[in-house]
Formats: C-alpha cells, sequence, structure tokens
C-alpha cells in the first residue's frame, strides 16, 4: 500500500534471538509455523506479537517507505509510554533513538543497514504490555531551521517473561513456544517471582483457556486444535505454560500394578477411578468416560464366602486401566526443599507431599495407607480401586468390552496399592 505522507515508518522487523536481546520464538499452533518469517509489524497489513525474557533490550529492523520531499539524511526516533508500572500516567519516553539515517534512495522503500536499538530494557518483571510507538524524523536545513516531521505510529503486543526457556520439551516447538501458551502464562503470572507463586497462578488459570479433559488429543499443538486433550496432553501443556515462565517441571505417568490370583481368578486391581468430572466439563466426558452400573463396596477387605454389601450406581466415571499401556499423567514442582504435585485434569490447588520427587524407572512402588501421596492427592482424586473380585458366591469380573465393571471399592480402604512411575 503506497501513502500520501513524504516519509513513513513501513515495517518493523523484530531480532530473531541473539543472546544479547534474549528473544523467545514465537510459533502458530495452527501452521506450525515461526512467527517472525517476515517484519512483526507492517503498516496496515500486520501486527504480531514478539516476546523476550524480562530486562531485555530488544533491537529491530526498520523500513521506511518514502514518496516526496525527503531529506536524504535524518534522524530517526520512536516516542511511547513508559512501561514502568511506577511512572505517571501519560509519560513519555524516547524508545528509540536518535538514530542517523542516510536514505539510499529518497523515492521508495528503504531498509536501514543496521537495526535499531531500544534505548531502555523492557520491563523487568513478568507481564503483557501494549506498547504504541510514535515515529519522528528530525533533521536541519541548510538555513539552520530544525524539522520534524511525523512518520506514523506502531502497535505492539510484547510479553515479558520470567528467566529463559529450556529448549526441547516433549510436544513443543524446536525452540521457543506457541504463542496462546506465551500470552496465557504472561498474564496469569504478570509480577509474580517464586516458582511455586507461577505454577499456583498458572494452575488457576487453566479454566480461562476453554480447554477440556477427556477429549482424545496427547499433544499440546493437537489439543489447542479441538479444544481439550487427555491426561498426556495436559501435563505437557502445564509444562510448557511453566517452561514459558523458565520454571522446569518434571513429568510422571502413574501406573497401576494388578496382581492376579490364578486359584480365585481374581485381579486385584485392574483400574485406578475418578468420579470428577475434569477441568472445563460438566460431566465426564463422552468420548472418554465409562458409562454402566458400577458395584460400590462399603468396605474392604471382605472374605470371598462372606456377605458384602454393594451399592449399585449408574453413573459415568473415568478408568486408567493398569499396567504400562494406560496410567495418569502429573507435573511436579520441587522448590526450596519441598515436592509439589500438580494435576492439571482434575484439581486447581497443588498437593505438598512428603516425599522425593518420584523415580521413572518403572519399578514397582509399594504404597501404604500413610503414605503422604495417598492421603493427600490418590485418595481424594482417585477415589476408587476396580477390581475382579469373589463376593456373594459370584466372580465379579472386570470386562470393559461387555460393559461389566467388577466391584469398586474405595482407595483409602486398600492396605496397600502397587505403582509404578514412568515419564
Amino acid at each position: 500500500m503506497h501513502h500520501a505522507e513524504p516519509l513513513a515508518i513501513y515495517s518493523l522487523h523484530f531480532d530473531r534471538g541473539d543472546t544479547e536481546s534474549r528473544t523467545i520464538p514465537l510459533w502458530n499452533p495452527v501452521t506450525d509455523a515461526r512467527l517472525g518469517e517476515q517484519p512483526e509489524w507492517i503498516r496496515g497489513e500486520r501486527s504480531e506479537p514478539v516476546a523476550y525474557v524480562r530486562g531485555s533490550r530488544p533491537s529491530v529492523r526498520v523500513s521506511l517507505l518514502a514518496n516526496h520531499f525527503v531529506p536524504a539524511s535524518f534522524e530517526l526516533s520512536a516516542f511511547g509510554p513508559s512501561l514502568c508500572p511506577a511512572a505517571a500516567v501519560n509519560t513519555s519516553v524516547r524508545w528509540l533513538g536518535p538514530h542517523p539515517v542516510s536514505l539510499e534512495r529518497t523515492a521508495g522503500w528503504n531498509t536501514l543497514a543496521e537495526p535499531v536499538h531500544f534505548n531502555r530494557p523492557l520491563p523487568n518483571h513478568i507481564g503483557v504490555h501494549a506498547l504504541e510507538l510514535q515515529w519522528f524524523a528530525e533533521w536541519t536545513d541548510a538555513d539552520g531551521t530544525p524539522r520534524k516531521l511525523f512518520l506514523g505510529n506502531s502497535r505492539h503486543e510484547l510479553f515479558t517473561t520470567g528467566a529463559p526457556m529450556r529448549q526441547g520439551e516433549t510436544g513443543a516447538p524446536p525452540r521457543g513456544a506457541y504463542t496462546p501458551l506465551l500470552r496465557w502464562s504472561s498474564r496469569w503470572c504478570a509480577g509474580l517471582e517464586s516458582r511455586k507463586d507461577i505454577c499456583d497462578a498458572l494452575l488457576r488459570g487453566l479454566p480461562e483457556t476453554g480447554l477440556r479433559y477427556g477429549v482424545p488429543a496427547w499433544t499440546v499443538r493437537h489439543m489447542l486444535a479441538v479444544g481439550g486433550g487427555m491426561c498426556g496432553g495436559w501435563y505437557q501443556l502445564f509444562q510448557q505454560l511453566a517452561n514459558c515462565q523458565g520454571v522446569t517441571l518434571e513429568g510422571r505417568t502413574l501406573h497401576l500394578l494388578p496382581h492376579e490370583n490364578p486359584r480365585t481368578d481374581e485381579v486385584r486391581w485392574e483400574a485406578l477411578v475418578a468420579i470428577a468430572s475434569g477441568i472445563n466439563q460438566v460431566e465426564p466426558s463422552r468420548l472418554t468416560r465409562l458409562n454402566g452400573r458400577f458395584q460400590d463396596s462399603l468396605r474392604y477387605p471382605f472374605a470371598p464366602d462372606e456377605p458384602v454389601e454393594l451399592l449399585g450406581r449408574v453413573e459415568s466415571r473415568y478408568a486408567f486401566m493398569s499396567g504400562w499401556d494406560d496410567g495418569h499423567c502429573l507435573n511436579f514442582l520441587e522448590d526450596s526443599g519441598r515436592l509439589y504435585l500438580y494435576d492439571a485434569c482434575f484439581l486447581t490447588e497443588a498437593v505438598e507431599l512428603d516425599m522425593p520427587l518420584p523415580p521413572a524407572d518403572g519399578r514397582p512402588v509399594r504404597l501404604n495407607q500413610e503414605s503422604s501421596f495417598r492421603r493427600r492427592y490418590l485418595h481424594p482424586t482417585l477415589p476408587l480401586l476396580m477390581g475382579t473380585l469373589r463376593a456373594n458366591g459370584r466372580l465379579w469380573e472386570v470386562d470393559l468390552e461387555r460393559n461389566e465393571l467388577g466391584i469398586t471399592v474405595g482407595t483409602e480402604q486398600v492396605p496397600e496399592i502397587d505403582i509404578m512411575w514412568t515419564r
């Protein structure tokens, strides 16, 4: 588009990740392409966000469009509001310049040979910032008259994050982050400092995404496309949100170990069962739930030959089947000598545990009833265990193809539970 102004700011291309600037590459989750291949801002056509680690000083390549009556040499400057929270309202600062410019041509496009550096760093805290710059050319005529020419405005969405990211996270772009995750995390965590506070804010903010639990998607990009995911996607999403702010989380998958008794044909246990609907669901997802008649035992353990009261419930629940092929994915934060568990699917608060970070080697771990993991997380969050058990003169089998759901007992009633952890 050609403009009538003698000289106008036309495009701005921000630096692409040199060490000094600490740029964070942003990616479009729909196209899986990196933003910034073209200038992030083009007058009247494009305005894409840019992201930096807090306190960074960006630089930008500037293109100008000259039409007529343009001086060959001048100084370029850009003014805009201060982004410092303590600054007075309407305080304007010189963000760039004065930068000497010598045009190669006085009609048409000119891209400056060197990038223009910001005069001051971006805010030294996490946040989302709206920066509107007013661009000017200033020079002195041959007769000594000072001149100032307005070149137009540019508007920019800037993200500042808490610390540099760790690269190569599972399901993440090669470098940087998907734009929605950077925007969400920088807004929810604005002004926060501690790693624990950042993770807590992320967990509280998740419902705002509109993403739902129980949708068959297992990667972050797929979740953003279809509007939700399974636990394997949710723990990656939470891990990447934290990584946007420089916080490293450990992901683990919890597997239940079954024990078969060939003499009685019993299997204890075949599934961990959740009755909560999950994030942004009003009932368990129709896509992944078990819907049928559950036989809940009011007590456990019981002998095969004694009468057992079973409470039949027709409802929907989630089941995480035992063995290697299924499980429930969680995140862990180690901070100040404490271990915190984050379950993005079912919980709105972190759970502090009296235990070390679980190993990820798949070795069997036996949990007794006094285990803090059982008491503080497993009992309230996955409150039932499903098993093939003998009671009241028959074998109650778990056979999902026939919609037979065995017997379910309270997790807290079981003396010992065997699990294993993997990544």
